[in-house]
């Protein structure tokens, strides 16, 4: 038991791909924490943009800067978030032993008192999240339509704490305990779902998950829209052009379906899923039947080897 929060020992995991200039936004954030972690794991997605040669020039490659060690792992391949998450918290988990991890994607900024906020929940909390905000207005909610952050905080109870609510992998801190039964994220999904997949299996595994309202954590508002004509049920949806993106989005979400519902109870939610999608790109103009047929069927199969073809074609 510690009896100091100050006496835990963190590791940051955070994946990137192609976006260096966000990638130095969150290194730097995480640098000036008021509650250092001991080790940041920079997991590069074989990155083309210079990201690496980036990380050189501004002395995150493979050093200790103001007691925070940045070690750098480039991947041979795009292995994607899911990928880029399952490499990295698996690296820190078995390389050393920490408190927990504190995981997030390159575009995340968290406040400079993010982490301590979270860690003092540790000694009796796994699943640990901040409030996610728009990093523009820093005021509205970046995955809850249409709430402020005034409107989330009327639901905290005395501690400042939301129960049952996170947003998976954007500045969550899980423990080791956690990250021991349950495991890494799901590197098959490639990207989109993986994060909802895991939170699915710690729910699974009794660990239920908590926001801090005090701990904030800043991120590009979400781009889901929701859908609903005459056909469809109100259903969010991601709008996609991508085909390979738009796979992996409609595949991992009706994956996950079954997680929660089973075989039988997922279909009619998987059903209003498909419908919308086609709803959204007749409208558009764009035949994407195909790929939204095909993902629908590998979501209920739990097939995901299709991704490696779709990824040589884009």
């Amino acid at each position: 038991m510690k009896m100091n929060s100050l006496q835990y020992k963190i590791a940051c995991v955070i994946v990137t791909y192609n976006r260096k200039d966000l990638l130095l936004r969150c290194l730097n954030a995480v640098k000036q924490q008021s509650f250092k972690p001991q080790t940041v794991y920079i997991i590069d997605n074989a990155s083309t943009d210079g990201t690496e040669s980036t990380l050189r020039l501004s002395g995150y490659m493979n050093q200790n800067i103001k007691g925070i060690y940045f070690k750098y792992i480039k991947c041979n391949k795009n292995t994607g978030g899911a990928g880029g998450f399952h490499i990295g918290m698996k690296t820190a988990f078995y390389e050393e032993y920490f408190d927990g991890l504190w995981v997030m994607d390159d575009d995340g900024e968290p406040d400079i008192n993010c982490l301590k906020e979270l860690v003092s929940f540790l000694e009796t909390r796994d699943y640990i999240a901040p409030i996610v905000l728009s990093d523009i207005d820093k005021t509205t909610c970046s995955f809850i339509p249409h709430t402020t952050y005034i409107d989330f905080c009327k639901k905290a109870d005395a501690n400042g704490v939301v129960n049952g609510w996170a947003s998976p992998f954007n500045g969550i801190l899980y423990s080791h305990k956690l990250i021991k039964e349950v495991g890494f994220p799901k590197k098959e999904m490639f990207i989109w779902g993986d994060e909802i997949n895991y939170q699915l299996r710690a729910e699974k595994a009794g660990f239920h998950r908590m926001t801090s309202i005090k701990a904030i954590h800043y991120h590009p508002l979400d781009r889901q829209i929701s859908i609903c004509s005459k056909d469809t049920l109100n259903v969010t949806i991601i709008p996609i052009e991508a085909d390979w993106k738009l796979y992996c989005a409609i595949r991992n979400r009706i994956y996950n379906l079954h997680l929660v519902y089973g075989w039988y109870k997922s279909f009619k939610k998987a059903y209003e899923l498909f419908k919308a999608y086609k709803h959204y790109y007749k409208i558009k103009g764009t035949n994407k039947d195909n790929i939204i047929f095909n993902a629908f069927i590998a979501g209920y199969l739990g097939y995901f080897k299709k991704i490696d073809k779709l990824l040589r074609n884009k």
